[in-house]
């Protein structure tokens, strides 16, 4: 691509033209008949000029950038709602090339291919999040604005549960870093001009969707359940999704627990929903629920432990 690849393109009414109002020619004479004489007056000098070849430059700018853009909404963002499976295929494989290369038009190209982990084709879905996880590759950096556009995604209404799990087994292959843990709220990441603030921490995050997604699917389970039940084969799949549902949130809860930082390991409100859960629902709901209250009770045990043992060696040491 021709695209510069360390700047996004810029429109005349970014450009600083209020600065090239004067023509720049210098201090020109001009007569004035003033009582019979003749004055001198003064033009101001600009401050700098602007040459006709830098000007064009400027409208050819802004023209890729309108064709740029409407290469974005008309051809890819068409072509991913339209086309057939390999086209979508072959157009997220584009699409991530673009966002790992250059940064214009990066968020529409992030919302494109996060919208396609809903695809009701499978392979399509997972190409999706497979070309997502190739752009995390090269940029790591990005990991907090994909991790919350995927998250979006789960929280909007009448989501198919296929859609919402594939975008929960995604956010659980997030990669943690131990550094993680301890990194302060205030490290900001910058994408398509706005700053992303670590405030609470990934982990953190996703935890409390996790949290809200399993009460969300708990209900609705509960809820389908209390109604007349119907034998028959699509209901057996979406109880199969459901289940398969809640075990994908009880592994990224399993995943992100260990790396919450200190100020943000506070778990009573999700552990009060959790209960509520327990004397409400369904049994086989009833079960998911312990499983995660047992590995929260566990799981800070065991961090305790372990800070013990290395508080007894460190004192060994010296």
């Amino acid at each position: 691509t021709l695209l510069p690849p360390n700047r996004k393109l810029l429109t005349l009414a970014q450009r600083p033209l209020h600065l090239y109002e004067t023509d720049g020619s210098g201090e020109q004479d001009q007569d004035e008949a003033d009582s019979g004489t003749k004055k001198k007056k003064k033009r101001p000098r600009s401050k700098k000029t602007l040459s006709p070849r830098i000007l064009l430059l400027w409208r050819f700018e802004e023209m890729v950038k309108e064709k740029y853009d409407l290469y974005l909404r008309q051809y890819m963002a068409q072509t991913l709602h339209d086309g057939v499976e390999q086209q979508k295929i072959a157009t997220l494989q584009s699409a991530a090339n673009l966002l790992s290369s250059v940064p214009e038009g990066e968020s529409k190209l992030l919302t494109m291919m996060v919208n396609k982990l809903g695809d009701p084709d499978k392979k399509t879905a997972s190409a999706a999040g497979h070309q997502l996880r190739n752009v995390l590759q090269q940029h790591p950096n990005m990991q907090i604005v994909i991790a919350r556009e995927v998250q979006q995604l789960a929280h909007r209404p009448h989501l198919s549960p296929r859609a919402l799990y594939n975008c929960i087994v995604f956010l659980n292959q997030l990669q943690f870093k131990r550094s993680e843990k301890n990194q302060d709220s205030g490290e900001q990441n910058t994408f398509d001009g706005q700053s992303a603030t670590q405030s609470p921490s990934l982990p953190a995050s996703l935890i409390k969707t996790y949290f809200g997604l399993f009460e969300v699917a708990v209900q609705q389970h509960s809820s389908q359940s209390s109604s007349k039940k119907r034998k028959s084969s699509s209901s057996d799949e979406a109880g199969t999704m459901k289940s398969r549902l809640l075990s994908a949130l009880l592994t990224g809860v399993n995943r992100a627990h260990p790396y919450l930082p200190e100020k943000d390991q506070d778990m009573e409100e999700h552990v009060d929903a959790l209960y509520r859960i327990v004397h409400t629902a369904t049994p086989g709901a009833c079960t998911q629920a312990l499983m995660l209250l047992f590995h929260l009770a566990v799981g800070l045990h065991m961090e305790k432990d372990q800070e013990d043992d290395d508080h007894g060696l460190d004192q060994e040491d010296d």
